[in-house]
């Protein structure tokens, strides 16, 4: 019998300023959660006003948990079927009664969402049609909050699933109509909050995929203008006189955010056909519903443009982006095209253009200036991210209206050249963002100021770079610079930028200066090879300069700019190496603390921030080993390789993974073996897999690949941990695992001449399992490899299972055309045909392998040109198959080395017949008369060119 008082003097205890009496406390909960009407009594407690409002609350937390987690259960804390139907009825009364409870009501809703995620029988369209039909205000919000929590459930619903919803709306959505039209002149608080949650429950039930109830065209257009009068709706007073950030979490603002936001979804939806929506419906969309869109959107510009409408930055951003898509439609390009001009007069660029709170942001919190306006990584809606895309997609789709624009820039620039103050300086900001959004596009050989670009940059970016009355158009220009990713021609102007680059990241103090000039130099070395020599002896200081920047200011275009200077300046950097990396092995696992001890706690913007740069510092490790291989830094970054291991750090698999590559690469290439610390790193990779690596199988492959190539076959000290964790992969049932851990066992096949696991490997090859996904020639390659290095055991073991037919079966089905796996059949050939006697179990199939000897030897010189093409970049269109797609997948293997790489197999195929004549004289008699008159000149052929080469 659960005991109530215990229960809550437990939750009493659970906020207790001893650690060791919460531990107590929540151990006891633990125990008590499993006894039968643990949550109803929760959800009790929760809603009786008797209670203490802390423990009420912690009541509410632990029970929305508890359904989340235990609903559908099968351990012994599952919530039986009778209490989950008592649970249900009371928290529908629990929302009603408890709706204007702030403190209690988000976790009585998510607790209903809960319930809903995993039960899909509970029908709350009744109850909520008799809320919302009940014309009274206390029983129309609590209707409405379940109707949202329907909505989000079904939000996904695909056409095929869409009955239960689409009853849902066929049934409420008159109800919510009749409250619309009866909340939308209203300008309080309250009756706001009811029509935010009329917004959302549209763009959830109807935003996704297309609702029954829209194929009444009447029903459509009436939500159409309860969206438009929203949109067009002045704020009060009151609102107005808000302070900005409080004003865009009042509930009036985001029924006027939503309103633009949901006619962008439903512009975005319904602008093609489906196998729901047909090119009818998208032809009265176009028709009907966009004209009157645009045109109550062109009357608000105007109103805002003269002041008298306010709109928040996410309103704007969402007016744009419709009108964005209307631009990049074609069918609706000619209502947009006449206004084309005064959009980006009037709209685009005075949200392109700075002002008062954006400079005010510039001095008073420079590292939030950066990230809001630098930092590609961050994702905003706001209106100047809108204008941007919107002027992106002038240039990338209708190219022949830049000309709309140039004189707008050059207008503005000129001004602010003449006057040079505040109003005009703002005005600049707008006009360098227009140029830079623009500037891929300018430079392309059908622009009319492709050859006026770099007078541009001379005449009106430079300038900008040497005054000082306007800090943050420095930062402005500097990321213009950084955009702009062509090569200069004229030196001159290159080496007048790079020197204002150059000093003003080396002497300014402002922030958003020093990262913009950092991202600048960047550009200005990749794009500009020539001035490499000149700078040389910089680039020292620069990276001294990026790496205490980078220590300060947690951003990745650092790491990225570290890189490119790393790569491209590694001789001028290999004295100061050991400092480098030291640094960024501390920077990195400081960083990676921080997020340990995170990890626990919600999961933030400051969190997604570190994890970014952490991962861009691990990158530039990469490249620092890549590029100075001169240089061991092995012991630098070994501590970091094993934080990320030790710690589980999931997120850093992939760039650890590429590090402990590049180091055992460079230390094979350094000192021709393995250093101590490379064996380290496999040990603990090793270490790990008995606890959580092996989930993670796959994300090792490259790093295991490298060890079996170049490690395992000087020592072996490590193989049998190693084939214990292969085999670990192979059992998994996990498609991607078991196809990784074959692609590793050829590599150690090939590398140690040995077929370990092959038995499981034909066990695998051969059951019918179909749910292992894992294609027949993965299979084949290790088949052959085992043929190649062992091929009397590997047939021997394929005999003794019974599956040597089925194998050479598969081969025979696979259509190769990679380097290492037309090399692989030609040695694996070869090899049968050089045995002493042919076992009989392949006796029979002579005239095949002979045939496909001859095929594959010639085939190899083009599979090498296509190799050697797609390595230099310059694969045609005749490596593209039907489809459209590319033959990558079996073209990786060719970029891995092997001891296949140094096997010549014309000469292999040559010295086979040479002396098979002799030694074999038999088997070479039945090659021959297998062969069709093609074939033989082929092969006589092939052994002429060897002969004379």
């Amino acid at each position: 019998m659960l005991d109530q008082n215990a229960v809550l003097e437990a939750f009493g205890r659970t906020m207790a300023a001893d650690a060791i009496v919460i531990k107590q406390a929540e151990q006891e909960l633990y125990h008590m959660q499993k006894e039968p009407g643990f949550t109803s009594f929760l959800l009790n407690a929760a809603t009786d006003a008797t209670v203490p409002l802390n423990v009420r609350i912690s009541c509410a937390i632990y029970m929305k948990n508890k359904i989340q987690r235990c609903w559908t259960s099968k351990r012994d804390d599952a919530i039986v079927v009778e209490e989950q139907n008592a649970i249900k009825e009371a928290l529908v009364q629990s929302v009603i009664s408890h709706a204007e409870n702030m403190q209690i009501r988000p976790y009585l809703t998510e607790s209903v969402r809960g319930v809903l995620d995993h039960s899909d029988k509970w029908d709350l369209s009744g109850a909520i049609q008799e809320l919302l039909s009940s014309n009274k205000p206390e029983f129309v919000y609590p209707g409405l909050l379940l109707l949202f929590e329907v909505c989000i459930k079904h939000r996904w619903d695909m056409p095929e699933n869409r009955q239960y919803i689409d009853d849902v709306i066929e049934a409420v959505f008159p109800c919510m109509e009749a409250i619309a039209a009866q909340l939308v002149n209203e300008t309080d608080y309250k009756s706001n909050e009811l029509l935010y949650l009329v917004l959302k429950c549209f763009k959830y039930a109807c935003l996704n995929n297309f609702p029954r109830y829209f194929a009444n065209p009447e029903k459509l257009q009436s939500w159409i203008q309860l969206h438009l009068f929203l949109c067009s709706k002045p704020l009060p007073q009151e609102v107005l006189n808000l302070d900005a950030a409080d004003r865009s979490l009042d509930k009036r603002v985001k029924c006027n955010k939503w309103a633009f936001g949901n006619l962008s979804r439903f512009l975005i939806k319904y602008s093609r056909s489906t196998k729901s929506i047909t090119q009818d419906y998208v032809n009265y969309v176009f028709d009907q519903v966009v004209p009157t869109i645009l045109t109550q959107y062109f009357k608000i510009i105007e109103e805002w443009g003269s002041g008298s409408l306010w709109l928040s930055d996410a309103s704007l951003y969402y007016m744009i982006e419709f009108l964005e898509k209307c631009m990049a439609t074609d069918s609706l390009w000619s209502m947009i095209n006449p206004h084309l001009q005064s959009i980006i007069t009037y709209v685009i660029f005075p949200c392109l253009s700075a002002n008062e709170e954006s400079v005010a942001l510039f001095e008073e919190d420079p590292e939030e200036y950066t990230r809001r306006y630098f930092d590609v990584n961050k994702e905003g809606t706001t209106a100047d991210v809108a204008s941007t895309d919107f002027i992106f997609v002038v240039g990338h789709r209708r190219f022949a209206e830049v000309s709309k624009i140039l004189p707008l820039i050059n207008k503005v620039f000129n001004n602010f050249a003449s006057r040079g103050d505040l109003a005009s300086a703002y005005q600049e900001e707008g006009a360098l963002r227009l140029l830079s959004s623009l500037c891929s596009f300018l430079a392309e050989k059908n622009s009319p100021v492709k050859d006026e670009l770099e007078s541009i940059f001379e005449h009106f970016i430079t300038p900008l770079l040497r005054q000082q009355k306007f800090p943050f158009l420095i930062a402005r220009a500097l990321g213009t610079i950084a955009i702009h990713q062509q090569q200069f021609s004229d030196l001159n102007v290159l080496s007048q930028i790079y020197e204002a680059v150059y000093i003003n990241f080396m002497n300014s103090d402002q922030l958003p200066i020093q990262v913009e000039a950092a991202d600048a130099l960047k550009t200005l070395i990749v794009s500009n090879p020539k001035i490499h020599s000149h700078i040389s002896s910089q680039v020292p200081g620069i990276m001294e300069k990026l790496l205490k920047l980078s220590k300060d200011f947690e951003i990745d275009i650092l790491s990225e700019v570290m890189e490119s200077f790393v790569e491209r300046f590694a001789d001028e950097l290999s004295p100061f190496a050991e400092d480098l990396a030291a640094s960024l092995a501390e920077q990195f696992v400081t960083l990676g603390q921080s997020i340990v001890e995170n990890s626990s706690g919600t999961y933030s913007t400051a969190d997604q921030d570190q994890e970014i740069q952490a991962s861009a510092v691990l990158q530039t490790m990469t490249t620092m080993v890549m590029s100075m291989n001169k240089v061991s830094l092995i012991d630098k970054f070994l501590p970091v390789v094993k934080f990320i291991i030790v710690n589980a750090q999931i997120t850093f698999l992939s760039e650890a993974v590429d590090l402990m590559d590049s180091l055992a690469l460079s230390s094979k290439a350094m000192f021709n073996r393995f250093s101590p610390e490379v064996w380290e790193m496999l040990h603990d990779v090793l270490d790990s897999c008995q606890t959580y690596a092996l989930e993670y199988f796959e994300s090792f492959q490259v790093f295991f690949e490298t060890i079996v190539t170049y490690g395992f076959p000087t020592d072996q000290t490590y193989v049998p941990a190693f084939l214990e964790v292969l085999s670990h992969a192979m059992d998994s049932g996990v498609d991607f695992d078991v196809e990784s851990s074959l692609d590793i066992l050829l590599f150690y096949v090939l590398s140690m001449k040995d077929i370990p696991l092959f038995d499981k490997v034909l066990k695998l090859s051969n059951e019918q399992n179909d749910d292992l996904e894992v294609e027949d020639f993965v299979y084949v390659k290790v088949f052959l490899a085992g043929v190649f290095v062992r091929p009397l055991e590997t047939l021997q073991t394929c005999e003794e299972k019974g599956v040597t037919l089925e194998m050479l079966r598969k081969w025979f089905s696979c259509k190769f055309s990679s380097v290492l796996t037309i090399k692989l059949q030609l040695m694996a050939i070869i090899s049968l045909f050089g045995l002493p006697e042919l076992p009989s179990c392949i006796s029979g199939f002579v005239p095949q392998l002979s045939d496909k000897l001859i095929t594959l030897t010639a085939l190899l010189p083009e599979a090498i040109r296509k190799r050697d093409a797609l390595s230099s970049g310059e694969l045609g269109e005749s490596a593209f198959n039907d489809d459209g797609t590319e033959f990558f997948d079996e073209m990786e293997d060719d970029f891995k080395e092997s001891c296949l790489d140094d096997i010549n197999c014309f000469q292999q195929v040559h010295t086979l017949f040479s002396q098979m004549q002799s030694s074999n004289p038999g088997l070479y008699q039945q090659i021959m008369g297998s062969l069709s008159e093609d074939k033989m000149d082929t092969l006589k052929t092939i052994l002429e060119f060897v002969e004379q080469n």
